[in-house]
């Protein structure tokens, strides 16, 4: 009885686990956020002094 509150107790949380990362997969939301971060990031890297030019 004990090893069947564990198995559905792990099932539970691997398909809670496939379910956020479905959620994330189908709205792209990694890639959102890193254009966030990006756009965030890229005036400071914008404004530093360059040694060379290309």
């Amino acid at each position: 009885m004990k090893a069947v509150k564990i198995i559905l107790k792990l099932l539970a949380v691997i398909a809670s686990l496939f379910a956020v990362t479905f959620t994330i997969y189908w709205f792209n939301a990694d890639m959102k956020l890193i254009r966030t971060v990006y756009e965030k990031l890229q005036p400071h890297y914008d404004n530093l002094e360059k040694d060379r030019k290309l």
